[in-house]
């Protein structure tokens, strides 16, 4: 996929390692099922791969200058709707959606991975940066398996860890919006 990475190609930051901003969402069902995605073969990094519900660049606004929160917020809202053709479900307060984890930036990578938590319903309707037969809704202890079994992209993965320890046995749904 090409595109702008603000200000640069996507490809130049890429291929130069130039530090950029990626948001990952990691979404869950009312009934406490969590949504993994199985990156698509053609993907040029961890090519069929399972990994977070949605991901992917951050592109460059104002928003970030002025109201950071608010604009990742809007890009992981992007994202899940682009990959996986589902939106936040909505709340008293707005879409059910919200900052988890601090950001990630593993070792010798250019990319600093911001962390967000979502409530969805409906079936996911994958995009062609997706494999739809790996892709849907899981419950917890199928989750635990695939992460011991399948690869997975080290940072999503450390972020599916994290929140199913944080989350333990309760659904992610109460325990993140208490709903």
């Amino acid at each position: 996929m090409s595109g702008r990475i603000f200000p640069l190609d996507r490809e130049r930051v890429h291929r130069e390692g130039i530090h950029h901003l990626v948001v990952r969402v990691l979404a869950f069902d009312p009934g406490g099922r969590y949504l993994v995605q199985r990156r698509s073969e053609s993907k040029e990094s961890c090519p069929g791969y399972y990994t977070d519900s949605a991901s992917g660049h951050v592109s460059f606004s104002f928003g970030l200058l002025f109201d950071r929160e608010g604009a990742l917020k809007e890009e992981s809202t992007r994202e899940l709707e682009e990959e996986v053709g589902l939106s936040p479900v909505e709340g008293e307060n707005g879409p059910l959606i919200r900052a988890f984890s601090e950001p990630a930036r593993p070792p010798g990578s250019s990319e600093t991975s911001h962390c967000y938590v979502a409530v969805v319903e409906g079936e996911p309707r994958p995009s062609d940066e997706v494999d739809p037969a790996g892709t849907g809704f899981v419950g917890r202890g199928r989750l635990v398996e695939m992460m011991e079994e399948e690869k997975f992209v080290p940072v999503a993965r450390d972020f599916w860890l994290e929140l199913l320890s944080e989350v333990g046995e309760e659904n992610p749904c109460r325990a993140m919006f208490g709903r």
